[in-house]
């Protein structure tokens, strides 16, 4: 059995924080226009981890939770405070989180993946060139 170790993250001003253990789910690059538009940048960084490995330490009731009108199923949620991207509970089940990586004060044990072939920059399309594998 892995020991993970416990990450930790929270938001510019520090008003929302967290915990998590791994296994991770998944670590995504997106770099679709929605998520490009969000975070103003080439892609979102985005880990995916079970509800049950996840725990709020403070700052929940600071959070304002944005869904796209249907049929998107995009989602973001922020600090209202300072406005940085904070991880979201998802899916139909809410068994899942979704946590911003550059949120995050730790390093993942796992790989990064990128997604969203479909819609993506013309400048970025080579994820291992961009990590160095």
């Amino acid at each position: 059995m892995t020991n993970y170790k416990k990450l930790s993250g929270q938001c510019l001003c520090e008003n929302v924080s967290w915990s998590m253990t791994g296994p991770f789910d998944f670590f995504g690059l997106c770099q679709c226009s929605l998520c490009r538009k969000l975070t103003g940048s080439g892609f979102a960084s985005n880990l995916f981890v079970k509800f049950d490995q996840f725990q709020w330490i403070s700052g929940k009731e600071n959070i304002f939770n944005f869904d796209m009108p249907k049929p998107s199923n995009f989602i973001s949620a922020s600090c209202k405070t300072c406005g940085s991207r904070v991880p979201r509970i998802f899916g139909r089940s809410k068994k899942k989180v979704l946590i911003p990586y550059g949120s995050t004060v730790d390093v993942p044990e796992i790989q990064p993946t990128l997604v969203c072939y479909e819609d993506h920059t013309k400048w970025f399309t080579d994820l291992k060139k961009a990590i160095g594998n």
